[in-house]
C-alpha cells in the first residue's frame, strides 16, 4: 500500500433530515391556519363596517391567494422573481379595473367612517361616489380582493415562518379597530381570529424542537387546532356574546382616549368638516385671540360670513337634509338657492344701485379650510368658483382635499338696498323658481320633533307671541327675537346638556344660560313652532369696527358665531340676530367673548346695550338687516360629501410611493438572500472570498477588518488548501460583528442608506 495515495469514501457529517410526511403535515397545518386567519379578517371587516360584498367571490379569492402564496413560500428558489412577476400583474390588473378599485376604496372608506361616526363623538367626512348604487357591491368586492391579495402574501409569509408576532401584527388591527369604537364584528370572525392566533402561538413553542422546526410545528398545529376550536366553541356556549359587559375601567379608559383625540388638533376647527353640528358637545368655550380669517371689503360693511346651515333639528344636533329631498326641487330651479338674492338683484337693480355690488376677499388663516365663508346676497355663481361645490341650499364646500386659503366673492349689500322688492315685477322664470323653493322651505324648514313643537306652541301662547296668520310673520319674528334675547344669560360656561335631554328644551326651561349656539337654536325652534321657515346657521362675524383704513379686517377666533336664518321671499335666507349684547353695525360684541381670552365667563357688560329691535329679513324693512352678528364659538363638525375625483392624484402618488417602497424592500430581501447563499456555497474558498469582499464594502462606512480575516482571505485566494470550518466561522463572525458595530455608529440617514441602499445588513 502506498501512503498518501489512499482512496476512500468521504462521508459528510451526519444531519437530521425531515421526512416527507413531516413536510406535508406542516404544509397542511399552514394552509388551515392561513385560511382561518384570512377568512377571519375578511368577515371581521365586512361585518363590522357593513361593507357590501359578494361572499362567494371573496371566498374564492381568499382560497386562491392562500394556495398561491403558500406554494411560493414553500419553494427554495425563484421566490423573488415570482413575487416580482405577481406584483407587476397586480399593478396591470389594478389599472384595468381602476374604476372599480378606486370607487370600491371610496365606498369602503365611507362605510368605515360612517360606522365610526355612529359609534363615537367624531363627525367624520364622507366622500362622493361616482358609481350607480347597484354597482357598489361589485366595486367593494374588487377593492377588498386587491387588499386581500397583499394581506394573503403577508400572512402566508408569517405563517410559513411560524412567527406569531408577525401574524398578530398583520391581522390584529382588523379586530382591534372596531372593538376600540364598541363595534362588535360577527362573532364567528372573532372566533376564527382567536383560533388563528392561539394555534400559531402554541405551535410556535415547538418550533425549535430537536425533531426539526417545520415538521414539529406542523404536527403540533394539526393537534392544537381542533383543541383550540373546541375550547372556543365551549366558551361561546358557556359565555354567550350578548352576556359580555365591558369592564367599567376599560370603558372609562376608552372614553378618555377618545376624548383626548377629539380635543386634539386632529379634530380642531381648522381641519373640521361640515354637514352636521353636534349640540351635545356645545359646552364651555375658551378663545386664544388667534386670527383665523382676514377679510378685505372696500365698503367696510358688517358681514355674516356663512359656513353652514342646519336644516333638521334632532334634539342633539343640526343635520343636513338628505340628498333625495332635493331631487324634485332642483328640477324646478335654474339657479342655486344660495344665489337667490344675487340672481334677483342682478336684473332688478338700477344702474345707480350697481355700486352696492361688493367684492370681498377672504384669506383663510386658521379656520376650517373645507368650506367657503360666504356673505349673504351672494352673486358669485357655482361655475365662477373653481375648486368648490354648492351643496344644495346649505353651504359651499371645497372639493380640494387640501382646502382653499384665498378666494374672492361678489355679493350685494342687501341691508343698504334702497327699495323693497316687488315680486310682481319679476320675470316669470324667477317668479316660478322662487315660488317652488318657498313651498319647499315651508315644508321642510318648519319641521320639529312633535313633543318639542307642542311645548313651544304652548310656551309662545303663555308669553303672548302673536299669531302669524293674524299679525303677520314680521310681527312674530320681532316678538320671538326679543323673547329669545331675554330668555337666558349669556355665558361661555353654560355646561353641557344632560344626556337624553333636548338641547332647546333644556336651555329655555331649565338652564337658561348659554351663548350664540343656544340662542340661535332656540330662536329657530320657536319660529318653526309658529309655522315660519327658519334655519340654524354658523360662521364668522365681521363688525364695522374691524376694518382698517384699507378695508382689511383681521377676524379672531372669538368672532365665531351662530345665528338664525329666516326665509324672505325673493331674497332667500337672511340672517336674524338673537344673541344678547351684539350689534355689528356699531362694532358691539358681547363683552364676555373678549373676556374669554383670559377667563371662561363673566356677566356681559354690553347686554344692556343690545338692540331693542330684531334684525328682520323682510324686503319691506331690509335696512333692518344692517345690524347682525355676534360671537361665541361653534366648531362646525360633521360629514362633507367630498368629491373623490380631486383625490385621485393624491392616491396615485401614494400608490407610486408605496410601489417604490415595496421594490426597495424586495430588492433588499433579494440581495441579502443572494449574499447568504454565496457565503455558504459548496466551494468553501469562494465563500471566504465573498465574505472578505463584503468586509471591504463595510470599510466605506468606517468599518475595520481584522488582520486574521485578511490572512484567511489570502489563504483562500492563493492557497491550494481549503479553509476549515473553524476558519470559516471566524470569517462569518468577523463580518457579522463589523456590520452591526458599523451600523450602530452611523447617523439616521446613513443607516437608511446602509440598510436599504447598499443592503449591507
Amino acid at each position: 500500500m502506498k501512503d498518501g495515495n489512499q482512496a476512500g469514501i468521504l462521508l459528510s457529517q451526519p444531519a437530521w433530515k425531515e421526512p416527507m410526511h413531516g413536510n406535508l403535515s406542516a404544509l397542511l397545518a399552514d394552509t388551515l391556519l392561513v385560511l382561518l386567519g384570512l377568512f377571519g379578517v375578511a368577515q371581521c371587516t365586512v361585518s363590522a363596517f357593513s361593507i357590501p360584498v359578494k361572499p362567494i367571490f371573496l371566498s374564492i379569492c381568499i382560497a386562491l391567494f392562500a394556495f398561491l402564496f403558500l406554494a411560493i413560500f414553500s419553494l427554495k428558489r425563484w421566490r423573488m422573481p415570482i413575487l416580482l412577476i405577481l406584483s407587476a400583474a397586480y399593478c396591470v390588473t389594478a389599472y384595468l379595473l381602476r374604476t372599480y378599485f378606486l370607487q370600491g376604496f371610496v365606498i369602503s372608506t365611507n362605510q368605515v367612517l360612517s360606522t365610526i361616526s355612529d359609534n363615537s363623538r367624531f363627525d367624520l367626512p364622507q366622500f362622493r361616489v361616482n358609481l350607480p348604487v347597484g354597482e357598489y357591491t361589485n366595486a367593494c368586492s374588487v377593492f377588498l380582493a386587491f387588499v386581500l391579495f397583499f394581506l394573503a402574501c403577508y400572512v402566508c409569509w408569517a405563517v410559513r415562518r411560524h412567527s406569531f408576532w408577525l401574524a398578530l401584527l398583520g391581522t390584529a388591527p382588523f379586530l382591534l379597530v372596531p372593538l376600540g369604537f364598541t363595534i362588535t364584528p360577527a362573532w364567528p370572525s372573532v372566533l376564527m381570529l382567536l383560533g388563528f392566533w392561539a394555534t400559531l402561538l402554541l405551535s410556535r413553542l415547538c418550533a425549535n424542537s430537536s425533531f426539526g422546526r417545520t415538521a414539529a410545528a406542523g404536527r403540533v398545529a394539526l393537534l392544537v387546532l381542533p383543541a383550540v376550536a373546541l375550547c372556543l366553541i365551549a366558551m361561546s356556549i358557556l359565555m354567550p356574546q350578548d352576556t359580555y359587559t365591558r369592564p367599567a375601567s376599560i370603558e372609562s379608559l376608552r372614553q378618555e382616549l377618545e376624548g383626548g383625540i377629539y380635543r386634539s388638533s386632529l379634530f380642531s376647527q381648522q381641519n373640521g368638516a361640515l354637514g352636521r353640528v353636534s349640540l351635545d358637545s356645545a359646552g364651555n368655550r375658551q378663545y386664544t385671540g388667534q386670527t383665523v380669517l382676514r377679510v378685505h371689503n372696500p365698503s367696510k360693511t358688517p358681514l355674516y360670513l356663512h359656513a353652514f346651515s342646519g336644516s333638521v333639528y334632532t334634539g342633539v344636533s343640526w343635520e343636513s337634509l338628505p340628498d333625495s329631498t332635493y331631487a324634485e326641487l332642483e328640477n324646478s330651479l335654474y339657479f342655486n338657492p344660495q344665489n337667490m338674492a344675487g340672481q334677483l338683484l342682478s336684473f332688478y337693480s338700477l344702474p345707480e344701485e350697481q355700486s352696492l355690488l361688493m367684492e370681498i376677499q377672504v384669506e383663510n388663516v386658521a379656520a376650517n379650510r373645507n368650506c367657503i365663508y360666504a356673505p349673504y346676497g351672494l352673486a358669485s355663481r357655482p361655475e365662477e368658483l373653481s375648486g368648490t361645490a354648492f351643496v344644495h341650499d346649505a353651504y359651499i364646500r371645497v372639493t380640494s382635499p387640501f382646502g382653499i386659503s384665498d378666494y374672492t366673492l361678489q355679493a350685494w349689500d342687501i341691508p343698504h338696498f334702497p327699495r323693497a322688492v316687488n315680486l310682481n315685477l319679476i320675470s316669470e322664470p324667477f317668479y316660478s323658481a322662487e315660488a317652488a323653493y318657498r313651498s319647499f322651505a315651508n315644508t321642510y324648514y318648519t319641521q320639529l320633533p312633535q313633543n318639542l313643537r307642542e311645548k313651544l306652541q304652548w310656551y309662545c301662547t303663555q308669553v303672548g307671541i302673536p299669531d302669524a296668520e293674524t299679525a303677520g310673520q314680521e310681527a312674530v319674528i320681532y316678538a320671538i327675537a326679543n323673547l329669545v334675547r331675554t330668555s337666558g344669560e349669556y355665558t361661555l360656561s353654560p355646561g353641557t346638556t344632560p344626556e337624553g335631554r333636548d338641547f332647546v328644551d333644556y336651555f329655555l326651561f331649565e338652564n337658561q344660560k348659554g351663548y350664540c349656539v343656544h340662542f340661535a337654536s332656540a330662536a329657530v325652534a320657536l319660529l318653526r313652532s309658529q309655522g315660519i321657515p327658519a334655519r340654524y346657521a354658523e360662521g364668522y362675524a365681521v363688525t364695522a369696527m374691524d376694518y382698517d383704513e384699507e378695508g382689511w379686517a383681521d377676524i379672531p377666533d372669538q368672532h365665531a358665531h351662530a345665528w338664525a336664518e329666516v326665509y324672505t321671499p325673493g331674497l332667500g335666507w337672511q340672517p336674524l340676530e338673537v344673541t344678547p349684547g351684539v350689534r355689528l353695525s356699531t362694532g358691539e360684541l358681547n363683552q364676555q367673548a373678549q373676556d374669554a381670552l383670559s377667563e371662561d365667563s363673566s356677566t356681559p357688560e354690553s347686554e344692556a346695550e343690545s338692540s331693542s329691535e330684531p334684525e328682520s329679513s323682510s324686503p319691506e324693512s331690509s335696512s333692518a338687516l344692517e345690524d347682525s352678528s355676534a360671537l361665541g364659538s361653534d366648531e362646525t363638525t360633521g360629514a362633507i360629501p367630498f368629491d373623490f375625483r380631486t383625490l385621485q392624484h393624491v392616491l396615485a402618488g401614494i400608490g407610486v410611493a408605496g410601489g417604490a417602497v415595496l421594490l426597495v424592500v424586495l430588492r433588499r430581501i433579494f440581495l441579502i438572500k443572494r449574499r447568504k447563499k454565496r457565503f455558504h456555497s459548496a466551494n468553501v474558498n469562494q465563500s471566504a472570498i465573498a465574505i472578505y469582499k463584503y468586509l471591504t464594502d463595510l470599510t466605506s462606512f468606517g468599518a475595520s477588518i481584522d488582520p486574521y480575516s485578511e490572512e484567511l482571505a489570502l489563504k483562500a485566494k492563493f492557497s491550494q488548501h481549503t479553509l476549515t470550518e473553524e476558519e470559516m466561522n471566524a470569517l462569518l463572525s468577523d463580518a457579522d460583528r463589523a456590520a452591526h458595530e458599523t451600523y450602530r455608529t452611523l447617523p439616521a440617514v446613513r443607516k437608511l442608506f446602509f440598510k436599504y441602499g447598499k443592503c449591507l445588513l
